[in-house]
């Protein structure tokens, strides 16, 4: 939730007013955010504070995504031609240097000839770097392969044995951490298949390009699969969304640093990073499995510590 406005809060600020004052808590080497706020156990039960611990889990992220079957003979055919570009540069670089030899020794290989051969070999390398950098646009990953593996993935798909897909991810503004590995779903069948890396061209959504090593006979290009990317196990501690503060520096929950039976308890603001939904709360990253975070009430809590700010101008 967004930071809640202080008057959403005043009905519940006029019945505290008639408890004593909350005091500031001085800072603590274990709430980074600063210092705290310091409650009776009236003005804690006028409030109706409750806390719980968090829950510890390490889940494997899995990204629903759609794939679409590429044509095999695109990237075969674009790296083909690279490598008549760079054979193409290759020659002319021996023959300019040839020329040179030639003209620096005193032969009959006029300053025109040399000059020439200049000119063509500066066009092959320019001709090179424009199809490399197109390649890099459009086939990113296989782009930034070695040139082996790259012609075994090619072969593999010359030979039927793999197929490429690109997956989209339409709702997102930026791509995740890619993972490394990928499930395709075929006629209710899954089949593992290997996460390349990301793609730039061809769509406004973040997209990936996968291998999918063991392609089935007869899949044709265009063809639409489920696909599951799987990422990594992530370790953090599920929150509910009701302990959740959001503003421009972040997301924050607030703890209990101190607490006693029948005596003042402190409650200080701690940053926390949110790493996936859970539920429906938050996995974050910023607590301890000891730690008492603040579940109903936390947003009067943020109220009144903003009301007891001090003035910058006293």
């Amino acid at each position: 939730m967004n930071v809640p406005s202080p008057a959403r809060w005043l009905p519940w600020l006029w019945l505290l007013a008639a408890l004593p004052l909350p005091l500031p808590a001085a800072a603590d080497d274990d709430d980074p955010a600063g210092p705290g706020l310091t409650l009776t156990a009236a003005q804690q039960a006028a409030i109706g504070i409750e806390v719980a611990t968090p829950v510890a889990a390490t889940p494997t992220p899995r990204l629903a995504a759609i794939g679409r079957v590429l044509d095999a003979a695109l990237p075969i055919t674009d790296f083909a031609a690279l490598d008549a570009d760079r054979a193409t540069a290759r020659a002319g670089r021996q023959e300019r240097d040839r020329l040179r030899g030639l003209h620096a020794d005193g032969a009959a290989a006029a300053l025109r000839r040399v000059e020439a051969a200049d000119a063509e070999a500066a066009q092959a390398q320019a001709a090179l770097d424009a199809a490399s950098a197109r390649l890099a646009a459009q086939w990113g990953p296989l782009a930034a392969m070695a040139d082996g593996d790259r012609q075994a993935l090619l072969q593999r798909l010359r030979s039927g044995q793999a197929a490429l897909l690109r997956v989209d991810l339409p709702g997102r503004q930026s791509l995740p951490d890619l993972p490394g590995r990928a499930e395709v779903s075929i006629d209710g069948i899954a089949f593992a298949a290997n996460v390349l890396g990301p793609l730039r061209a061809g769509s406004a959504a973040p997209a990936a390009l996968l291998e999918l090593p063991a392609a089935p006979a007869g899949l044709a290009a265009g063809v639409r699969l489920a696909v599951a990317l799987e990422g990594e196990a992530v370790a953090g501690f599920i929150v509910p969304g009701t302990a959740l503060l959001h503003d421009a520096q972040g997301a924050h929950v607030y703890c209990q640093v101190a607490t006693a039976a029948a005596a003042p308890a402190t409650y200080a603001r701690r940053d926390v990073t949110l790493l996936m939904p859970a539920g429906s709360g938050w996995l974050v990253r910023g607590l301890d499995a000891d730690d008492r975070v603040v579940v109903r009430g936390v947003g009067l809590l943020w109220s009144m510590q903003a009301g007891a700010a001090p003035d910058d101008d006293d």
